[in-house]
């Protein structure tokens, strides 16, 4: 019996809407000698559009003066900010201001500072010990007791920004930073609930005490997977889940409502794991995960000198990697061979990718797409299959994740395959996918699963 593991995409729930407001894009505007933040109040309460800055970003002293009839509002905003170092990005009812970064040569630095705010939507009181962090990576802090926050260092790049707490629903907001900048981000955090937009959640009958363990035992399978690390990981809060199970549909669940720690002794990481949903059957698994990073501290310079020489191991190789060599045009030399087919069981019938431009997309706004038809057959040539790899026992299709395929490479090459369940899937620079549902893994990437997950900062030259 094939099975399927779908994990759904990161949803985008940071908003600040008006309910059944109506949104002006143009405007008659006559300021004479005003402060940029008054104008820009006034636009806002004229328009329906919700400015996001940090007010340390605003020009200090200036005056403006202004006067046009029915402009809009981008135009407006352009005229505006000459001269001031200002940008936004508008996303639908939002409007994100930033400032670019320049050091006293007036050369840009080389990297992005967000600073921001989370509040309770019910009662819009700050919330206090929020999680914010870069998904995926090793940037991150926790909201002070006002509800303010501050993440430094990020390169330019794409990145996904999630703000969470106990008792809240997850939000999460893309930034495209291609230059250094200072943004502004500010989230109001729903209370949870137990349905997710598209899914739907229906509480099963628990088991008992006397079956935990063995549903236990199936949900760390899944999840950490079978690979060289995933006997040096444990969960260190193991108690907070809680499985349910139906006889009916012979389907069990795993309820977590809240974060999921688990240690790995094999890369020296403890990874903070946001589960918001985990359901399995004999047919498929779903599920639904954000994941934060922070290093452990090694007991001794013998350990510190293994996890760099095992982090160096998993960085390269897995799907992450390979879709950034991919953006980066850089396959051959970091050790993959690509292949096209319509039939992964027929190897005559593979068909080599000589050019990136033979799988991949852009549309007029710069963003990237894997674009193709049939399957991606991808070899990575640097590294053997592990001894107790055994690639037709498990022989299950993912979404967003991996899992083995049954096709044999014919020889200790680490093979996958990819298949797109939509036309096109965007990627971003960093080899993060945007809806990773839309896409299924197939091959030695799924038998590494979430033991062999690294950051996507990760840099083999920093790791000292």
């Amino acid at each position: 019996m094939i099975q399927k593991l779908l994990l759904s995409g990161l949803i985008l729930v940071l908003s600040y809407s008006l309910s059944n407001a109506q949104y002006r894009d143009s405007l008659s505007v006559s300021f004479e000698d005003e402060n940029l933040e008054v104008i820009l109040d006034s636009i806002s309460s004229r328009t329906g559009y919700f400015f996001s800055y940090n007010t340390n970003i605003m020009p200090k002293g200036s005056l403006f003066t202004i006067e046009k009839e029915q402009i809009h509002i981008e135009d407006l905003l352009n005229l505006l900010f000459i001269g001031t170092s200002l940008e936004y990005t508008l996303i639908e009812d939002q409007i994100i201001l930033r400032k670019v970064i320049r050091d006293s040569e007036g050369n840009k630095r080389m990297t992005t500072t967000i600073t921001g705010w989370v509040k309770d939507a019910e009662t819009q009181e700050p919330v206090f010990g929020a999680h914010v962090y870069i998904n995926g990576s090793t940037i991150g802090t926790y909201t002070d007791p006002n509800g303010n926050y501050e993440l430094k260092g990020l390169k330019p790049g794409n990145y996904q920004v999630v703000f969470s707490h106990v008792g809240f629903r997850p939000a999460a907001y893309e930034i495209n930073s291609n230059q250094p900048s200072a943004y502004a981000i500010n989230a109001i955090l729903n209370p949870a609930i137990n349905v997710l937009e598209g899914i739907e959640v229906k509480s099963l009958p628990l088991v008992n005490e006397d079956n935990w363990i063995k549903y236990y035992r199936k949900f760390s399978e899944e999840f950490i997977g079978n690979s060289t690390n995933s006997n040096r990981c444990t969960f260190v809060n193991p108690e907070i889940i809680e499985f349910s199970y139906s006889d009916s549909l012979d389907t069990y669940e795993a309820v977590l409502k809240e974060p999921l720690v688990m240690e790995n002794k094999g890369l020296g990481y403890k990874v903070i794991f946001e589960i918001d949903y985990f359901r399995s059957n004999i047919k498929e698994t779903r599920f639904h995960v954000r994941a934060s990073f922070e290093p452990m501290e090694p007991d001794n310079h013998r350990t510190k000198k293994r996890w760099k020489k095992n982090r160096q191991r998993s960085y390269l190789g897995p799907k992450f990697h390979f879709l950034k060599s991919l953006m980066n045009d850089d396959l051959k030399s970091e050790g993959y061979q690509v292949f096209k087919t319509t039939d992964l069981s027929l190897v005559s019938a593979y068909r080599p990718v000589r050019q990136k431009s033979e799988i991949i997309s852009t549309d007029d706004l710069g963003r990237t797409y894997l674009d193709f038809e049939g399957y991606l057959v991808v070899d990575y040539l640097k590294e053997y299959q592990h001894p107790s790899y055994n690639d037709p026992v498990i022989n299950k299709p993912v979404y967003g994740t991996v899992v083995n395929s049954g096709v044999s490479s014919g020889n200790l090459t680490q093979r996958s395959s990819v298949e797109l369940d939509d036309e096109k899937v965007r990627i971003l620079k960093n080899g993060q996918i945007a809806n990773p549902e839309e896409i299924q893994f197939y091959g030695y990437w799924s038998w590494e699963r979430m033991s062999e997950l690294m950051p996507i900062d990760y840099d083999a030259k920093s790791d000292n």
